[in-house]
């Protein structure tokens, strides 16, 4: 009786008085639909990225896709649109939506199965902007962590911009699995949102005025080849043996190594703390931190790109902003390799020039200024790219600035002038060129915006060297659109400004932006 469909063991247990003939005839009738009652319970599913509260990419056909059975007849219903396609082989479907026009009326997104009867219900869609967040630790940084928590996240009061992260997923191979769910951004969603994201977003739809999304992809303490494809890596000539390792295990060791990585950071940044507070309050003594395990798939080429961005191709996005780098930081010239190289993959699978915006580290006592070079020069010779400036937002012991509300309005900033054409100005003065007039340096900028300013005194930060490379103090001081910098040298050759570990110039335009950490000599090659 158990594999009789639901309907038929209700009618059965519903008569009170039925004949052995009736009941053989209903069992009957009951096995000859099983086949089809079976199907209905089988595939037919959309994609977790279509789900209640999202926001759908405005102004570009917008791929809709997810799995049913083979040659299921699905059909696609959304602001006036009617879209048929077929299931392949493999199960898998997808439509593609017409471009459509902003709007911030939520409307139910609808997809039918025909075989299955089915109808899945996608509640409170918007149409606005969608833009993809990723990176490492910086960018998942929450809101809760953040200056003045309390005051921000009560703050956060924008259902109009949503936010979608996906679950920690690492994979060997290409996975098409997505975990995650859309939420506004409310004071009582915010405290585990990317704070990076939420100043981004919220920013942004301050000044555009349309529905914001945000999908937000990260994981900590990843290097930038976890994110980039096996393919690129190989052709780069980067991470061979690393990737050799990393093949040894099978799939069920992997996901083993994942779960135990995973299971360690919740010990370490949840569980342990209140064991220490708990122990200090009750005057017993500290427990002792939990141990790391030998190994992390944050350490594996192309399994984040595998688990967490390759899922999310070809969904409909405006645009990039990306936090990383730390991981790298003693790479500076392999990484102005590879972080062209992924955005040109990005680029190629979304088959399109996206608007890729980054944030150069800020300062900390592990990064050195030549890795913040390398990040301004990706930024030069990669088109459709901006990088915005933190030497302001630094904190010397802590790799986890909690400043994140100028980064993400500066990365708004960057892109109201690169993806939306507005003439304003996103980033700081940038060194341009140098002209020595006898003794002195007359320094030129870019990005200058208005003006330059010398903030809360007079300026500080820059060195001056002589042929021999050594570099001693030196005064600086603000002339129309230059600064001209003079020294005890009498023949100088160079100049830096806030070529330091602990960097303490407080030059910026009167827009109130910091100008970037700048050599005038060019940099050695095997830096």
């Amino acid at each position: 009786m158990k594999t009789l469909p639901v309907f038929v063991v209700s009618m059965l247990s519903g008569l009170k008085k039925i004949t052995k003939e009736q009941k053989s005839y209903l069992c009957i009738v009951g096995l000859l639909l099983l086949p089809s009652m079976m199907r209905a319970e089988s595939r037919f599913q959309v994609s977790p990225l279509f789900s209640s509260h999202m926001v759908l990419q405005r102004d570009q056909p917008v791929p809709v896709w997810g799995i049913a059975n083979p040659k299921d007849e699905i059909t696609v219903l959304f602001d006036g649109q009617k879209k048929i396609t077929t299931a392949d082989a493999q199960g898998k479907w997808s439509v593609q939506l017409d471009p459509m026009k902003a709007n911030a009326e939520g409307r139910d997104l609808l997809v039918l199965s025909e075989q299955e009867l089915g109808t899945a219900k996608v509640t409170d869609v918007l149409v606005g902007d969608v833009w993809l967040c990723s990176g490492q630790s910086n960018m998942y940084f929450p809101m809760k962590n953040v200056e003045n928590a309390p005051q921000e996240t009560a703050s956060m009061n924008h259902p109009s911009v949503r936010l979608f992260s996906l679950k920690q997923n690492f994979a060997q191979k290409v996975s098409d699995k997505i975990v995650g769910e859309w939420k506004p951004v409310t004071p009582e969603n915010v405290p585990t949102f990317s704070a990076v994201a939420c100043f981004f977003g919220t920013s942004l739809h301050a000044k555009t005025g349309v529905p914001v999304g945000l999908v937000v992809s990260t994981i900590g303490g990843t290097p930038i080849e976890t994110w980039m494809k096996s393919e690129t890596l190989r052709k780069l000539g980067v991470a061979e043996t690393l990737s050799d390792k990393w093949k040894r295990f099978s799939p069920e060791e992997f996901q083993s190594i994942a779960r135990a990585y995973s299971r360690f950071q919740t010990q370490r940044d949840q569980e342990y703390p209140k064991a220490v507070q708990e122990a200090k309050a009750q005057g017993k003594p500290v427990p002792p931190a939990p141990v790391a395990p030998q190994n992390r798939c944050q350490d594996c080429p192309s399994a984040l790109h595998n688990g967490m961005i390759a899922p999310l191709q070809p969904f409909a996005i405006r645009g990039v902003i990306w936090y990383q780098g730390e991981s790298n930081v003693n790479q500076p010239n392999l990484y102005a390799k590879l972080l062209p190289a992924m955005i040109a993959d990005w680029r190629q699978v979304w088959g399109a020039e996206l608007p890729f915006l980054f944030v150069q580290l800020a300062p900390h006592r592990l990064t050195h200024p030549s890795f913040l070079e390398a990040q301004q020069r990706i930024w030069q010779n990669t088109p459709r790219t901006a990088m915005v400036v933190t030497t302001d937002v630094g904190d010397q012991e802590n790799i986890h600035p909690i400043r994140k509300r100028p980064v993400g309005e500066r990365l708004a900033l960057a892109a109201r002038a690169l993806s939306y054409g507005e003439a304003v100005e996103y980033s700081g003065p940038i060194f341009q060129d140098m002209k020595l007039v006898g003794s002195s340096a007359v320094i030129k900028f870019k990005h200058a915006g208005g003006g330059l300013m010398a903030k809360d005194g007079e300026l500080k930060g820059f060195t001056m060297a002589a042929i021999d490379g050594k570099h001693v103090p030196a005064r600086a001081v603000i002339e129309k659109s230059t600064v001209v910098v003079t020294s005890d040298l009498s023949k100088p050759v160079a100049v830096r400004y806030n070529w330091t570990l602990k960097p303490e110039g407080n030059l910026y335009s009167v827009e109130g932006l910091p100008a970037a950490t700048f050599r005038s000599d060019p940099p050695k090659i095997e830096e």
